[in-house]
């Protein structure tokens, strides 16, 4: 009797199990920062379209000496795309050349409908910013609003 037989290759079912414990493990820890990445790379989106907001809404005040109305913000809003992340652009507290404009968003991974960037325009000409995203998500030039 030959009681030397050919060594078989391969992994046992403890070598297996242990690995995909590893592998479970790292992606646990792993899956809601890339999560929180991809909900910020989308919210670039947002801050595009806000961003060339503003830009219209400069060059309507150098050539009309006033922040635009709804109507008029209406006329030169940017557009936005049916499978954006930005539900609507608006404006508002129109007085002389200061104002807010909203950009509210779709519900998306991280993200519930109705969240915002509000950029406001105050009297030295100045954009700030403020959300009500989860501090993790806003850009850096925005500060969270508190919530009563």
């Amino acid at each position: 009797m030959n009681r030397l037989r050919a060594h078989q290759g391969g992994f046992t079912l403890l070598e297996l199990m242990v690995v995909i414990a590893i592998i479970s493990i790292l992606a646990a820890i792993t899956a809601p920062t890339f999560t929180r990445q991809i909900t910020k790379a989308k919210l670039v989106e947002a801050q595009n379209i806000a961003t060339q907001s503003q830009s219209f809404i400069e060059e309507y005040i150098l050539l009309n000496g006033t922040f635009p109305t709804t109507t008029e913000f209406a006329a030169i809003a940017p557009t936005v795309a049916s499978d954006s992340i930005v539900k609507s652009v608006a404006v508002s507290d129109q007085e002389e050349g200061t104002g807010s404009v909203t950009v509210t968003l779709n519900s998306d991974t991280g993200i519930s409908e109705g969240n915002y960037l509000k950029y406001s325009r105050d009297a030295s000409n100045d954009w700030q910013c403020v959300s009500d995203l989860d501090s993790k998500l806003l850009p850096s030039q925005c500060s969270t609003v508190e919530v009563d």
